[in-house]
């Protein structure tokens, strides 16, 4: 399933001005594990990020990076573009913060788990309240095999509130699966499905879990019939 990317036309004011590129933060803009398959759905409700319509002059790298990550992007001009904003211009806090979320979001679409970790990282650095980073940094961890990692980030992400907590429950319960916390993982599925029921990513892995669960019981069924004619023989 490809992933997809939006933007908003909400604006929001810091100490710092205004941001200038939007900020496409993981529960919406990118985060697709590959290996699970599964891609956050956009809802314009949901979202409350900067005007991506005003581009801030003497920083086209950065402006860049943007359209690159909303366009869902993975070739090497737009990670270099992403990259060099955030190396060599002048941006204000809130635009350095967005730019680096863009850059963590090109990376991770790349498949690029590192520097992905390394971008969310930064933008946590700066602002590290930022629930949706803290989202993105989690799914970062779990591609590069480090799922407790993953696990906190992400119930940072929730303890500090996202717009779509749904999506924070369903990677959750994919790197408490990778723990072999079997039971986490599947409560965690069921509230990504009771916030959201019409979400198809967390009703199809309940639905393997309740697949996995029938085979199993299936199997010890068919070893007890076996068991229990072996005794009975002659």
């Amino acid at each position: 399933m490809p992933p997809s990317a939006t933007t908003t036309n909400a604006s929001a004011s810091t100490a710092g001005g205004s941001y200038l590129f939007p900020i496409l933060a993981a529960s919406f803009a990118l985060i697709v594990c590959f290996a699970l398959e599964a891609v956050a759905q956009n809802r314009p409700e949901d979202r409350n990020r900067p005007d991506s319509s005003r581009v801030s002059l003497g920083a086209p790298n950065a402006a860049l990076c943007a359209e690159a990550a909303a366009a869902g992007r993975v070739d090497d001009q737009a990670a270099e573009a992403c990259d060099r904003a955030v190396e060599t211009e002048r941006l204000n806090r809130a635009n350095q913060i967005a730019t680096q979320i863009n850059r963590g979001a090109v990376h991770l679409r790349r498949r690029d788990g590192e520097a992905a970790l390394s971008a969310y990282d930064a933008a946590i650095a700066l602002d590290p309240d930022n629930a949706d980073a803290h989202l993105s940094r989690g799914v970062a961890l779990h591609m590069i095999g480090r799922p407790g990692p993953a696990v906190a980030a992400i119930t940072e992400a929730l303890s500090l509130g996202l717009s779509a907590p749904y999506v924070a429950y369903y990677y959750r319960a994919a790197a408490r699966e990778a723990l072999g916390d079997a039971r986490g993982a599947y409560e965690d599925y069921r509230t990504a499905l009771a916030i959201e029921p019409n979400w198809g990513p967390a009703y199809q892995e309940l639905g393997r879990f309740a697949r996995v669960r029938r085979d199993a019981l299936a199997d010890a069924s068919e070893a007890d019939d076996g068991g229990g004619g072996n005794r009975s023989a002659p």
